[in-house]
């Protein structure tokens, strides 16, 4: 058993919000409205154990990453003869933050039975979903189909860049390419902030191997990569960011 490694995917940002509902009789609900449960007040006491709940899931699952917490939020209201949970959890990580929301409206919900179980013996938790999750891979990671790219490298590394490449959806061309990516030194306007976030996020990784490092940059319309000649270095970038290749791209030309 092992968690996933995350170790090479960039932090985002990202946020997951989900529902849960449990059933309840009618006289529970007006009970609940009229603040005569014993226990006391259930809608605060169930927003407020979504909110730590949510800081607790990696204690609660083994395969849960610990993340930082922006903000969370918990939402309860009631129907007929029903309560609904809403959370909503944000955060900067290389990890998506589902669970933190789903756990949010579990323990949320397991409050309102707690609390209430001594007076309705018949409720049921009938639902507890996925309601959005934003700002992971399935979000701002484009592939590189139907784009086509062209390779320079003189250091035996171009069947690897390539395999990199066509892993991604590109399509390998000499000519009417819209992406060069070269072990060579090129001459082109450098996005200086774009590579120094790629360098930092590669020497983090591997310190005793960047040396020269990647350089991203214009050229001709073009969107233009220098990669150091080296395989670690050019694993660890395609890992980290070929995802978001696709993303400096629009229309075929380099954004």
């Amino acid at each position: 058993m092992k968690t996933v490694d995350v170790s090479t995917k960039p932090e985002t940002l990202r946020s997951a919000s989900a529902y849960g509902r449990i059933r309840l009789k009618k006289d529970t609900v007006q009970a609940i409205r009229e603040g005569r449960v014993p226990k006391g007040d259930v809608l605060s006491a169930c927003r407020l154990a979504g909110i730590m709940a949510s800081k607790k899931t990696p204690e609660l699952l083994p395969f849960c990453h610990p993340v930082s917490l922006e903000h969370v939020e918990i939402k309860a209201q009631l129907g007929e003869d029903y309560l609904e949970v809403f959370s909503y959890v944000k955060g900067i990580n290389k990890t998506g933050y589902e669970m933190e929301a789903l756990t949010a409206v579990s323990v949320a919900l397991l409050t309102v039975y707690d609390m209430c179980k001594g007076m309705d013996d018949s409720m049921l938790i009938e639902e507890i979903r996925l309601l959005e999750k934003t700002g992971g891979k399935s979000q701002w990671s484009k592939t590189l189909e139907g784009i086509k790219v062209k390779v320079l490298s003189e250091c035996g590394l171009k069947e690897f860049i390539e395999g990199k490449l066509l892993s991604l959806g590109a399509e390998l061309s000499e000519e009417g390419f819209e992406l060069l990516v070269s072990t060579q030194s090129l001459s082109f306007s450098e996005v200086w902030q774009v590579s120094s976030v790629i360098n930092q996020k590669l020497f983090s990784l591997l310190p005793e191997a960047l040396k020269r490092g990647v350089r991203v940059g214009l050229c001709n319309g073009r969107l233009c990569i220098e990669l150091e000649e080296d395989k670690a270095i050019i694993s660890a970038f395609f890992e980290s960011f070929g995802g978001l290749i696709g993303n400096w791209l629009r229309d075929g030309k380099a954004v």
